[in-house]
């Protein structure tokens, strides 16, 4: 482990190998999730990087040599100090979303063997948000239908079969899985009565009639030459729903290149903004992703703890010298967005439902519409930091819906 900041400075600085150009300070977080949509032009796509960071953390905890490196240039952090602050920092916000908008399992499972380290599974969601569990890799199959059943369980059958039976067989040693359910409820909710079939043109070109949610009310706006964006806050403490709307479909790819390339693009355009009153409509949409990470991490230069002779991790072990490595990180994201979410609000005196106010709707306020293609962020935010939770790309439904009440979820 490293014993001080100047030594990993000094790390840093000399050894990182020449064949990792792609191993960049904090990349996980600027280019992960955008690598996979950019891997599938075209497609629905939402994912998390935070739920990818922190089993990561958990690892650089205990890594050691050319993987300590590897992850701690990745992730962003100089020192152990800032890797360990991490979780701690969002512990509370990510509670406060699984009240009611979040449901979340996540474990790093290895092989059921004694000499696994106590310690590194002690305190372990405390430190870090992610649960170590034991599991029996020598009979493959029991063991993928134990971690299917489990993480099915855990979501109420929302994220299923998130293990393949390939993925497993009796020299697996740890695998990551991570998979969420995400139903957003709105500080002020929609009006269902004023969601309508509205067109939206496809990225092709082609305009379809889908159902589109409107508000009129203050928002959160910024216009550039490129794009104009929104930010819209959740009920939950400190959760953000930004959606960044391209000129035209066809300027979407390349508002996607600027956001992969321009270090904290959507940031940016987040401090920029400033809260005017417009009307605001955009789809309400449900995206349901399944990504294997282990190419993407290493195409961004996390190699050494996938190898099987040599990982790095053998601080995972205890007065053993035998090799342990990653062999798999699996992860399923189900996001939803709709008028109102989880929560319901009902009148406490004759127990009907209420009317979301909004502002009159004057035919002179600005319009925001998202009638095409876009790209859209869930954060955490605070007063120093931005947390992607889940960013994605939506470019219209898989399904043309012929009436505006098909998209009720």
């Amino acid at each position: 482990m490293f014993k001080s900041n100047i030594f990993t400075l000094f790390i840093f600085s000399i050894f990182v190998p020449r064949g990792f150009c792609e191993l960049q300070f904090n990349n996980l977080h600027e280019k992960l999730v955008l690598s996979l949509i950019k891997a599938k032009p075209g497609t629905n796509v939402v994912a998390s990087e935070v739920l990818v960071r922190l089993p990561l953390c958990k690892l650089a905890s205990v890594a050691e040599g050319q993987a300590k490196v590897e992850l701690m240039t990745a992730l962003g952090y100089m020192d152990n100090t800032s890797l360990s602050a991490y979780y701690p920092g969002i512990k509370n916000a990510m509670k406060t979303m699984a009240i009611t908008d979040l449901t979340l399992a996540h474990r790093i499972f290895v092989n059921y063997t004694k000499e696994i380290d106590p310690k590194f599974i002690t305190y372990s969601v405390d430190n870090f948000g992610i649960r170590v569990e034991k599991v029996g890799f020598n009979y493959p199959k029991a063991a993928t239908t134990h971690i299917n059943n489990l993480i099915s369980s855990i979501t109420f059958k929302r994220i299923t079969n998130i293990l393949e039976d390939s993925d497993v067989n009796k020299q697996t040693q740890m695998i990551i899985v991570t998979a969420a359910h995400f139903k957003g409820t709105w500080e002020f909710p929609f009006d269902l009565r004023l969601t309508k079939l509205t067109k939206f043109q496809r990225l092709d070109g082609k305009v379809i009639t889908i159902p589109m949610m409107s508000k009129t009310d203050p928002f959160q706006h910024v216009a550039t030459g490129d794009c104009q964006a929104i930010s819209i806050k959740f009920g939950n403490w400190r959760t953000t729903f930004t959606l960044v709307l391209p000129n035209s479909e066809q300027q979407l790819p390349a508002l996607l290149d600027k956001i992969y390339n321009q270090k904290g693009y959507v940031e940016n355009l987040v401090r920029s903004m400033n809260t005017r009153p417009m009307k605001v409509t955009f789809p309400r949409f449900k995206i349901k992703t399944f990504v294997d990470w282990t190419g993407f991490l290493k195409e961004l230069g996390i190699n050494s703890i996938f190898n099987a002779t040599s990982s790095g991790l053998e601080g995972i072990l205890i007065n053993s010298t035998k090799p342990i490595a990653l062999n798999k990180i699996k992860q399923k994201v189900y996001v939803q967005i709709d008028e109102v979410g989880v929560a319901r609000f009902w009148n406490a005196i004759n127990g009907a439902p209420q009317v979301p106010t909004q502002m009159p709707n004057f035919i002179d306020l600005p319009q925001f519409t998202a009638d095409r293609p876009f790209y859209f962020e869930v954060s955490l935010d605070f007063d120093t930091a931005r947390y992607k939770m889940f960013a994605g790309v939506y470019y219209g439904p898989e399904e043309t819906p012929t009436n505006a009440n098909d998209f009720h979820f």
